[in-house]
């Protein structure tokens, strides 16, 4: 396999999302008029009632509304090649280029990102219980929430296909942190749309859960 190697600006235009005017992530590519898009641009695009490619407003099928083709030659490239960041100069791969703006202070400063007042988020800290955090188990990604580590693993790593150890199961009182699981993303995507910790206490045996519940309906009945 060829050596990563920096890009011109020419070739960069190449690799920008007519939506979001970033580095594509997760590039998709329409069926009739082949534009390519960053997959949460296109499918925003859609959800905002759109049956039309955003670009030239062709038409888009009602299959690839929700789920557009891979342009997985465009993502092949975009694993191959280095670029600068437009902010802080970094050549980082064009594939983790929109993963390398979170922890770009150049990037960060340029859209009010900065860390708050981290006195501020101290007393934030001790007055709220913290939800779970949990590392993405396809890249150095970490310190997410349930709904961000889902949003960031569709964002990012929609199409790998990868057997891995789930990190929300394996964090769970039932779970067990050496099972894997043969598609991680699929996994996420059919388990973890919701937070079992919204709906019930989860260190709470069988038995209490049942009292809760009568507790609860009780006090829903007078």
């Amino acid at each position: 396999m060829a050596e990563s190697t920096p890009f011109s600006a020419e070739i960069t235009e190449e690799y920008i999302c007519p939506v979001c005017q970033e580095i594509f992530q997760t590039p998709v590519r329409t069926q009739t008029c082949q534009h390519v898009f960053c997959r949460k641009c296109f499918l925003m695009a859609m959800k905002s009632g759109g049956a039309n490619c955003p670009l030239c407003r062709g038409p888009v099928s009602k299959s690839e509304r929700s789920a557009p083709a891979r342009a997985s030659d465009i993502d092949l490239e975009m694993r191959m090649l280095l670029g600068g960041c437009m902010y802080c100069g970094k050549q980082v791969k064009l594939h983790y280029m929109k993963l390398h703006y979170k922890s770009c202070r150049k990037y960060q400063e340029e859209y009010g990102l900065s860390p708050k007042d981290p006195t501020i988020q101290k007393d934030q800290k001790s007055t709220k219980c913290q939800d779970p955090k949990y590392k993405c188990p396809l890249c150095s990604e970490q310190n997410l929430s349930q709904r961000s580590l889902l949003e960031h693993c569709n964002n990012v790593h929609y199409y790998q296909e990868v057997e891995m150890v789930c990190p929300i199961c394996a964090t769970l009182p039932w779970g067990d942190p050496i099972q894997t699981t043969g598609n991680i993303i699929a996994h996420l995507n059919a388990r973890h749309r919701f937070n079992y910790q919204e709906f019930m206490n989860i260190h709470l045996d069988e038995e209490a859960q049942f009292q809760k519940a009568i507790e609860n309906s009780y006090k829903l009945s007078r």
